[in-house]
């Protein structure tokens, strides 16, 4: 059981997904692979050929029905969720079986699975207040099930944090204890899950699995938009993070450093990394805002666009000014310098594995001058910039490989 996966349309999550189930596979190459995840088995049954069932935490956040109905799901799948969890099994099983049929297909699948991995992401983390309380839970219960039954779970390399509070990291420690191997990928993530009292013992510092995403490329990106074979491309993904002043300025330098780029000669193109519906997380939005705060005409992917062939447009980039982490790993992998505006711990802590701190900027402190003094040197030569990658790349890419023989050891 593959579980937390999310929707295909974040090109970084469906990369991650895509590198799981292949290294899944290669780990155990005649087993029964199924994903759980946040697609509706109803639309998507599928994810490059693994059948998909749906999952909890998909259910009580369908945004297809009513808010009322979304809060009476949450309320009777945590209820049943804490009971399951704390009966003993043939009890907590009879509860089970009561459950909504998505809910009760995933239940059903991680307590009978041999291995349950949880995908790599950013998604086990929790905010204040009660909208954090439900998502540890809904995140954490497919592992606690599978625990209950005494399958083991593996928590594929990922970040961990924050917990603000003390019972959320009560929760998060409880279940990390007792996971074959917890894999988090960076150093903040360590420092999150020793501060939920996991031995260190128990922690297992790892890589992206992002940096192992090498598909086949199928479309001729400087043809589809109209460059010629020597015209350098600088490659933007921006996201909604913000509140709506800051949101409105750090879109406003954005543009700024845009119109920058092009006065260099270079094009510019706006990339959307992340295009669904879902949580209105559409970089397609905030990307429109920004063409029109330009006055230099940049060029914009407007369409949905398959995250295999999102990675070939990165490939054709000389430059990347990333928003959006795995659009920076995209680029990074294919020996793009990058420039990395950070929004989570993430971005600063696989930059630093690589050397390449210096070249992050906070969201929240995006100004023009502040991105250009990253930018333009390295439009300018970004020989020092590839020499740092020449030197760690190789390494991190061969660890981001390595998960299908941790795989085995978990069972």
């Amino acid at each position: 059981m593959v579980i937390n996966a999310y929707v295909r349309e974040n090109a970084g999550d469906a990369a991650l997904l895509s590198v799981c189930l292949r290294q899944v596979q290669e780990a155990f190459p005649h087993a029964d692979v199924v994903i759980a995840g946040m697609e509706d088995a109803d639309v998507h049954r599928s994810f490059e050929g693994v059948r998909n069932i749906g999952s909890i935490r998909r259910y009580v956040a369908d945004g297809t029905v009513s808010l009322p109905r979304r809060l009476l799901r949450k309320a009777l799948l945590g209820l049943a969720g804490t009971a399951a969890v704390s009966l003993p099994r043939p009890l907590a099983r009879a509860v089970l079986r009561v459950l909504p049929a998505e809910a009760r297909r995933e239940a059903d699948a991680v307590m009978r699975a041999d291995l349950v991995v949880s995908m790599g992401g950013g998604y086990v983390l929790a905010r204040p207040g009660l909208d954090g309380y439900q998502n540890i839970f809904f995140v954490l219960l497919p592992a606690l099930l599978a625990q209950k039954a005494g399958v083991p779970v593996v928590w594929a390399p990922q970040s961990f944090g924050p917990f603000p509070a003390a019972a959320q990291r009560r929760l998060v420690g409880r279940v990390m204890r007792r996971s074959a191997a917890v894999l988090p990928r960076e150093d903040v993530s360590v420092t999150e899950l020793l501060a939920c009292g996991i031995p260190a013992e128990h922690i297992e510092r790892a890589v992206d699995a992002g940096f192992a995403f090498d598909p086949q490329r199928s479309t001729d990106w400087r043809a589809r938009l109209g460059l010629g074979p020597e015209e350098r491309l600088v490659g933007i993904t921006a996201r909604r993070w913000l509140d709506r002043t800051g949101q409105e300025r750090y879109e406003r330098e954005l543009a700024r450093t845009i119109d920058a780029v092009q006065a260099t000669g270079a094009r510019a193109v706006l990339i959307p990394q992340v295009s669904t519906d879902y949580l209105g997380d559409d970089d397609r939005i905030c990307e429109r805002r920004i063409v029109g705060h330009c006055t230099s005409g940049p060029l914009m992917v407007d369409e949905v666009v398959d995250y295999r062939d999102l990675k070939g447009l990165y490939d054709e980039c000389t430059l990347l000014i990333g928003t959006r982490f795995h659009s920076v790993i995209f680029s990074l992998t294919s020996n793009v310098p990058c420039v990395a505006i950070e929004y989570e711990h993430k971005t600063r802590g696989i930059m630093a594995d690589l050397n390449l701190g210096e070249w992050v900027l906070p969201i929240a402190d995006v100004t023009h001058d502040r991105l250009w003094t990253l930018v333009e040197p390295l439009l300018k030569d970004p020989t020092s910039y590839r020499t740092i990658l020449d030197r760690n790349l190789p390494g991190y890419v061969a660890r981001a490989c390595s998960l299908p023989a941790r795989l085995r050891e978990a069972v």
